[in-house]
């Protein structure tokens, strides 16, 4: 059985002072089941999945599928298991590029070298799977609606007849009619097939009537490895990925605390409406007191009323909603529903739910009445006994000890780094002996140490213009021979070296040029040109366009980088794994050019848009300031140092020639 096995998996983020965005994650997804990936924003469910998905190499561990190794193992493994797995993104509609539906399937499915009719018969099969009809094969996908866009997208991933679906959010920006679809298509898929589905998602409510499995995350590790029972009996799980209770199993609780007779665990929607209809009609006929004592029972055995329910915890953000259903139940039974939110009185020991908002009190019985299964949570505290931050007790977080360092681009006036770039920029452009560039090397890695900007975020960059430079030695240093008796091609090291130095220079800057944003950031460098220019302002000169247009070259190139990625990372998941481990191949870089180019023209339409509306076409005019910079004593002081340094480079330059 081609089941997915994850063991000791790790990915870390950033520079030399890395943390953890996956640590030590191990766990194992049953094929021809639904596994939940959960957790906050940030507990690395996308790092995994990117992972899973062969996209994104890890630092540590192991994944298989079957008998397939993915990481580590050799190209043409991973290849192999690629094609057992589909990735599917958050939003499904932003993986089509094709100009037309058909040629989305067409990629898709050309790594498998199917027959002509099989192909269509695989495309049949996913365009009925998702309700859709085969005139939409000639449409062009970007003119379809949006749902018909997702349902296409997940259609021509279908198609492939994966054995495993990894699925990021995939009922983000869905209604609920269309997010019950969905699951029940990922569940009849499952069991028809046989294949495995893995789902990062927030949407418990959409997802936990199907699930056979959940892993919770919290803050790169699993917390929890549960099934949707032992989540239904344990609620106070889900506390310790940071994750609210599920509106199914809070409603249970809710009604199982005001005498309603809801079957424990995750009950289907026909069974909840008949408990309460029940409850509903026997409150009619008499109230619980009278039921009771009708039953023959005493003081001790009496059940729960609606009133004994009312004192029961009670998160404030949930009240008005317990108040509407409470208040009916209570009402025809006979019995006071439960105060409201700033009545200013609150039943005596009443406290917040806390995260889970379940309304279990410490001590309570677990859902569903198993008294083996109870839980005692003291407040500020955990399901596992840690700590929380939120206790309110006598120890402080350790962020509240020690707060964090100020970064440096927050501690100097923007005006003092574009001075800076400016002064340390032209230095390093008047080196031209070996010397030179080594000390402007220097002072380079130096900036890049004291700005505390992860190294990765300079490396990539730094790395493309490395490859740059290279390419751009070896073509300076050829030669070819014209005379009889030379060599037809020779390589001369001085011409290539002279094209090193002549554009190490440019290096140097550009890793000072990608610093300088990073630190300071884009809107505080654009408010520093403003306020540095504004004495300009009364000779006419155009002081917002010389800002707007600065503060642009700087996030130009992120903006290429990210779109980029992101195509990149789209046609690799689509491609099978056809070309290998890492890195785009010509197959992918057909595929996705020129979707690159209209998806950076169409950004660069809707950037000029949303300029024009708020003004930058008019030069001129006063605006107002959030926030006025004002230089400090230590950015004169910096200043200093700047063009101290600058007349230090300059001499050099002058000394060495």
């Amino acid at each position: 059985m081609d089941c997915l096995h994850v063991k000791n998996l790790s990915k870390t983020v950033g520079g030399p002072d890395a943390s953890f965005a996956v640590r030590d994650v191990s766990f194992t997804a049953v094929a021809g089941e639904i596994t939940l990936l959960v957790g906050r924003s940030g507990a690395g469910k996308s790092t995994l999945l990117d992972m899973l998905g062969g996209l994104s190499v890890p630092d540590g561990g192991g994944i298989r599928y079957g008998d397939t190794e993915l990481w580590p193992g050799s190209k043409q493994s991973a290849r192999e298991a690629r094609r057992k797995l589909a990735l599917v993104f958050q939003h499904p509609h932003e993986q089509l590029f094709a100009a037309t539906v058909r040629g989305e399937f067409h990629y898709t499915l050309r790594p498998f070298k199917l027959s002509g009719e099989e192909r269509e018969a695989r495309i049949a099969e996913a365009l009925e799977l998702f309700g859709l009809g085969p005139e939409l094969l000639d449409e062009r996908p970007h003119e379809l609606s949006g749902g018909t866009q997702r349902r296409a997208a997940l259609a021509s991933v279908f198609a492939s007849r994966p054995r495993w679906l990894l699925l990021d959010e995939p009922t983000a920006g869905l209604d609920h009619e269309a997010a019950a679809r969905l699951t029940g298509t990922l569940r009849s898929w499952t069991r028809r097939t046989g294949g495995g589905a893995l789902v990062a998602t927030h949407d418990l409510d959409a997802f936990l009537p199907v699930a056979d499995r959940i892993v919770m995350l919290s803050q790169g590790t699993v917390v929890h490895d549960c099934t949707p029972a032992e989540l239904a009996a344990r609620p106070a799980m889900l506390g310790d990925a940071g994750l609210l209770l599920p509106e199914a199993l809070a409603l249970g609780s809710l009604l199982r605390r005001h005498g309603v007779d809801v079957p424990a665990g995750l009950p289907a929607r026909e069974e909840t409406a008949r408990a309460i209809a029940a409850a509903l009609a026997a409150g009619g006929r008499r109230g619980y007191d009278g039921a009771d004592a009708a039953a023959g029972l005493s003081a001790s055995e009496k059940r729960p009323s609606a009133a004994a329910s009312a004192h029961a915890p009670v998160s404030p953000g949930r009240a008005p909603r317990e108040a509407v259903l409470c208040g009916s139940l209570g009402a025809s039974a006979g019995s006071p529903p439960a105060s409201a939110p700033g009545s200013g009185t609150a039943p005596a020991g009443a406290v917040s739910a806390g995260p889970l908002e379940c309304g279990v009190s410490s001590g309570s019985p677990a859902i569903g009445g198993d008294s083996s299964a109870a839980e005692t949570v003291p407040s500020g505290t955990s399901a596992d006994g840690r700590s929380s931050p939120a206790s309110g007790g006598a120890t402080a977080p350790a962020e509240a000890l020690h707060p964090p360092a100020i970064p440096v681009g927050r501690r100097f006036d923007p005006r003092t780094f574009w001075i800076g770039y400016v002064l340390l920029s032209a230095g390093i452009l008047l080196q031209k002996s070996l010397i030179g560039l080594a000390v402007s090397a220097a002072l380079t890695a130096a900036a890049v140490l004291l700005s505390q900007v992860p190294f990765r975020a300079v490396w990539k960059p730094l790395r493309a213009f490395l490859i740059f430079t290279g390419l751009s030695a070896v073509i300076a240093g050829l030669t070819i021979g014209a005379g009889q008796g030379e060599v037809p091609i020779g390589f001369d090291p001085k011409a290539a070296l002279a094209a090193v130095r002549a554009l190490s220079n440019l290096m140097l800057v550009l890793v000072l040029g990608v610093l300088f944003p990073l630190t300071v950031g884009y809107l505080r460098m654009k408010q520093g040109v403003e306020q540095g220019l504004a004495v300009l302002a009364g000779l006419r000169f155009p002081v917002e366009a010389v800002a707007l247009t600065a503060s642009l070259m700087f996030r130009f190139i992120p903006l290429i980088g990210g779109q980029w990625n992101r195509f990149g990372r789209i046609a690799k998941a689509r491609g099978q794994g056809r070309s290998g481990k890492s890195g785009l191949g010509l197959a992918e870089f057909r595929i996705m050019a020129l979707p690159f180019m209209f998806s950076l023209i169409r950004m660069a339409d809707e950037f000029s848009t949303a300029l024009e509306i708020r003004g930058y076409s008019r030069t001129g005019g006063r605006r107002t300031r959030s926030r006025a910079l004002r230089m400090q004593a230590r950015d004169y002081a910096a200043m200093g140092v700047f063009l101290l340094v600058f007349l230090c480079l300059a001499a050099l330059a002058d000394i060495l020639g």
